[in-house]
């Protein structure tokens, strides 16, 4: 069994050191450099005063070992001692999460969190609006407060936040704050939109921006990286804006006379699927998606863009969600709608994570994009970009507080970029204010959307259709960008198609006749099935209101096939809707259960079994029939949450905790000092949590809190060790880890927490109570060596040992073409690993290196690139993943993030190896490219994989792709990091000719010399 490390005798004699003590043989300032578990110094000072001490600094955990200046030898033995007994949080000052800051806007008409951090016990106290709240910070050095609800206000105020120091936050204004996420046409910016009037015209102080970056998480971060600041809407700063969230914010602007400020939170990132959105908090119940709680963040992207670029935003006060997702869709399908139910859980698990149960959701639905299909028949997948994305989004609509602008008709008909970001982002904005303006602003009178299919009825040989937002009436209309909706008398309805039960799909006649639209076809005497505009690009579809808004499509399989819902109510309130209706298969629909003055809501049972007394329930498509039925009484019911732990850790409140119908139980976790959390809610795995609240409780609900110890395992260079990696492991658990060394290698010694094990090829902590480390070293069994073969053919070659000792390196000094540097992209590091220096190179913050920028072609007789590196699984799936990126896709040498398989572009397409390089294994890749085009992998000496390019492999030109494609880069490509690796990069080479065998093998050997430490 694995066993802590003895306590020193100097720890023991000293373990309850007075300050008092220690402060009096103080005579000057000190400075001290803790060695913390992060990159970068930090400093803390200590000064003699009146008896006691004033640190300041920015301490993250109890440091193991301190240097001292300015103090006598046995004066750094007893302060280094004292510092190990002392709590941390005892230093800090207060502090806050970035998005307070100046120029914020907080949330209107609800409870306001004002929230950071300070030392354990510290009183403070936030001044705001006439108002003045105090708190103490809790044992985990956590305080907040909640400013009671304020009305709008567009005049600039201060917010003060003091406790041992004080803070100060200026111009903040009182409005609404919508949190704008999903993918690349949430995140374009307004300068992408080429429309220089709006952003001439855009000085609107009520409107502000924030934005949420630094990619991926495995647990949920606390802070939003990078220190990112709240921005006025000024021509200068606008164009950095989310495009969707400025359109979105001018027309309300606009339409309340700037009453109501907008804050603006964007968090989307280009490429991802829902599932990287998700909060686990959301899916707890819903069962079908119970699959996805078994994914680690980090292993296949579930939840990594939630926990890194959401999570950090909450609880600071919102008023909804704007959600411009789909294109990409999901990583997998769990059922026919589970893209449906994810946003479902989307929806849910960012209120309970916010503590909140109405905020909005307005959801886009995607343009019509592509190369037009002239199939009659319905296309609802198509591998991406599918007109069943669509379905699922009008199901969407049936979730509480939710909307769906479509944008269907504004797309542009291309397989291109400008078909995948269609720049008319300005009717995407205002279609979804549409949606703010009635529900949040009163507008009563707005008609919120197109046409939405209702019901359908067979009769004889036609099909009736009926529609909810018909608005005005229904028409045929003709939609131009930035222009109204205009009606074509006379016209005739298009993309409508009609089939029998033969499955025949025909062009429908299609006739509006008052507010329903009535399908048929001389072809089909018995229709059976109907659709509308699914295909995945539905140009040439023009069902539209009078208010100038596109229907949306709908797609029926069978027009006789109905479900039922029973709705019914006891006395003392109401459901909406009441009685018995029939709907459409697939159909969602949302009831609503309000208790009458004076009584609460008991119970609400759907098909018998209780649900708990919720205000509102959503039926997932419709399967089969349904009751539903609602009690009421006079007292309110109060409910019980359950709460457990395992060793390692703590949970409290623990036990039976008795929780009021509506109100809030919030528990906090506190694993011991190395261990995690694994939190578990009503039965379901959520992750690592701090702190877990139930909100508008309204069932019985179990929480319990299991704790597991870390086992830290790595190797160096010429084996590999598994799993690598660091390693959650169970209280009391075991751990088995296998070793084995590359050919001609050996395994040179096995290290646990620093004691030698000898050359073992495996081993196993048993009954796990403490954390640990486990390390292995390799060596060679033969002669190692080499050099750089064929110098006057590099077009770079950068050198690991050049690298800076620590921290980040805005340059790495290397061979270059002349006139070139390799420049930071971003904050790239360095990290020694068994003694060897890397660049460090995390997927979530894409940080690399650019080479500069090429205008002219580079010739060449075939190309090589050789280097070393280790790649760190992290899940995430994109189009490639670079290494080393010769203008974007000329030549691409790379590892995915989620398949470990090797990637290589040579003009053009990628191509990816069937083989994986193994997770964490120090590799020496190489890839060599024929003139011809022929090319061969090497992973450590072995090839990998090979192939043929069709073109001949004469010289490397930039800007193919684009006039973005102008560089050459290390670590990620160049516009938009959505190649960004994952791991770390040590020497790297890149050649204009084919190195032939014999020189291949002298470079790698040269650099797994250098990586044995032999160089």
């Amino acid at each position: 069994m694995a066993r802590r490390g003895k306590k020193s005798a100097v720890a023991k004699s000293h373990r309850h050191l007075a300050w008092e003590t220690l402060s009096q043989r103080l005579k000057e300032p000190i400075s001290f450099v803790p060695r913390l578990p992060v990159s970068g110094a930090v400093t803390w000072t200590i000064y003699p005063k009146s008896g006691h001490f004033l640190l300041t600094g920015i301490p993250v955990q109890v440091p193991r070992l301190i240097k001292v200046t300015g103090l006598e030898r046995t004066m750094k033995r007893i302060l280094a001692v004292a510092l190990l007994v002392l709590p941390v949080s005892a230093f800090a000052e207060v502090k806050m999460p970035c998005v307070f800051g100046d120029h914020m806007v907080l949330q209107r008409d609800r409870p306001v969190p004002v929230y950071g951090s300070a030392a354990t016990g510290e009183k403070i106290t936030v001044t705001f609006g006439g108002q003045t709240l105090s708190a103490t910070a809790d044992a985990c050095g956590h305080w907040r407060v909640d400013l009671a609800p304020m009305p709008a206000n567009a005049t600039g105020q201060s917010m003060k936040v003091s406790g041992t120091n004080t803070l100060t936050f200026n111009d903040v204004l009182v409005g609404d704050v919508w949190i704008c996420s999903g993918q690349s046409n949430m995140d374009m910016r307004l300068g992408g939109c080429k429309r220089p009037e709006d952003i001439a015209s855009a000085n609107f102080p009520g409107i502000r921006h924030f934005t949420s970056s630094g990619g991926g998480s495995e647990e949920p971060l606390k802070e939003p990286r990078g220190g990112a600041k709240w921005v006025i809407s000024t021509p200068g700063s606008a164009l950095s804006f989310t495009a969707v969230g400025f359109y979105f914010a001018r027309k309300l602007q606009q339409e309340l006379k700037g009453a109501v400020p907008i804050g603006l939170m964007l968090a989307a990132v280009g490429g991802t699927k829902i599932e990287l959105w998700l909060a686990p908090e959301g899916i707890f119940d819903i069962p079908i998606l119970h699959p996805l709680l078994k994914h680690r963040p980090l292993t296949d992207g579930t939840y990594s863009l939630f926990n890194g670029m959401v999570a950090p935003l909450a609880p600071y006060g919102a008023r909804g969600i704007l959600w411009y997702q789909g294109e990409n869709a999901e990583i997998s399908s769990q059922s026919p709608e589970s893209y449906y139910l994810k946003m479902k859980a989307l929806l849910q698990g960012w209120n309970r994570v916010w503590g909140q149960a109405d905020m909005a959701f307005y959801l886009v639905m995607l343009a019509n994009y592509g190369e037009l299909q002239p199939t009659v028949v319905p296309v609802l997948k198509s591998g991406g970009w599918d007109a069943d994305t669509r379905l699922q989004q009008v199901m969407a609509m049936a979730l509480p507080h939710a909307g769906c602008a479509s944008a269907m008709d504004i797309g542009i008909s291309k397989v291109s970029w400008a078909g995948y970001h269609p720049e008319n982002k300005l009717e995407v904005g205002e279609r979804l204010a549409l949606w703010a303006l009635k529900n949040e602003y009163g507008r009563a009178e707005v008609v919120t959307s197109g046409p939405v299919l209702r019901n359908v009825a067979l009769a004889g040989n036609t099909v009736v259709c009926t529609f909810d937002y018909v608005g005005g009436g229904l028409i045929v209309g003709s939609k131009k960008w930035y222009e109204p909706t205009h009606e074509v008398p006379g016209g005739k309805l298009q993309r409508f198609c009609i089939a029998g039960a033969d499955g025949k799909w025909q062009v429908a006649d299609a006739v509006i006749k008052d507010h329903t639209v009535i399908l048929s076809s001389p072809n089909v005497v018995a229709p059976r099935k109907v659709s509308y505009a699914c295909w995945q690009n539905p140009e040439g579809a023009n069902l539209y209101n009078k208010e100038g808004l596109p229907a949306l499509p709908f797609h029926i399989e069978d027009v006789t096939a109905q479900y039922t819902i029973a709705a019914s109510a006891g006395e003392g309130g109401q459901i909406t809707p009441a009685g018995k209706a029939s709907y459409l298969p697939r159909a969602t629909v949302l009831y609503t259960i309000t208790p009458a003055q004076g009584f609460f809501t008991q119970d609400v049972k759907v098909d018998g079994a209780s649900v708990g007394s919720v205000r509102a329930y959503t039926f997932d498509p419709l399967q089969k029939d349904h009751t539903i039925e609602a009690t009421f009484a006079k007292t309110a019911p109060s409910y019980t949450v359950t709460a457990t732990a395992s060793g390692g850790g703590s949970i409290t409140p623990a036990g039976a905790v008795t929780v009021a119908q509506g109100g809030t139980a919030t528990f906090s976790i506190a694993p011991e000092a190395g261990n995690r959390v694994a939190l578990t809610v009503d039965g379901v795995p959520i992750g690592a949590r701090e702190s877990f609240t139930f909100t508008d409780v309204r069932t019985n609900h179990t929480i319990t809190a299991s704790f597991s110890c870390t086992i830290a395992a790595s190797a160096g260079y010429g084996g590999s060790i598994t799993p690598s990696g660091v390693l959650p492991v169970e209280f009391g658990g075991s751990q088995s880890f296998k070793i084995a060394p590359l050919p001609g290698y050996e395994i040179g010694s096995v290290s646990v927490d620093g004691a030698d094990k000898g050359k073992v090829d495996s081993y196993t902590f048993d009954k796990v109570t403490a954390s640990h480390r486990i390390a292995v070293k390799f060596k060679s069994t033969g002669a190692t060596g080499g050099s750089i073969p064929c110098p006057e053919q590099l077009i770079f070659a950068c050198r690991a040992e050049a690298l800076p000792a620590t921290g980040n390196c805005a340059e790495w000094p290397a061979h270059a073409p002349e006139g070139k540097r390799f420049a930071a992209i971003g904050t790239p590091s360095v990290e020694t690993i068994d003694g060897c220096k890397y660049v460090n190179i995390p997927y979530e913050r894409a940080p690399g290196f650019t080479v500069g920028t090429y205008n002219e072609p580079i010739p060449c007789k075939g190309a090589s690139i050789v280097l070393a590196t280790r790649p760190v699984r992290n899940g995430v799936h994109s189009g490639w993943a670079s290494i080393v990126d010769v203008f974007y896709d000329r030549l691409v040498l790379g590892i995915r993030g989620d398949t470990g398989q090797v990637c290589v572009r040579r003009n053009g397409g990628v191509e990816d190896s069937k083989a994986a390089i193994p997770d964490g294994q120090i590799t020496i890749l190489s890839l060599i490219v024929q003139p011809d085009g022929l090319y061969k992998v090497y992973a450590n000496g072995a090839e990998v994989y090979s192939g043929r390019g069709g073109k001949a492999f004469d010289q490397l030109v930039p800007g193919v792709a684009g006039a973005f494609a102008k560089q050459i880069t290390i670590g990620r490509n160049a516009p938009d990091a959505w190649t960004a690796y994952n791991g770390q990069i040590g020497d790297v080479f890149l050649y204009k000719t084919a190195l032939n065998e014999a020189e291949r093998k002298q470079l790698e050997g040269f650099i797994a010399k250098g990586l044995e430490g032999n160089r």
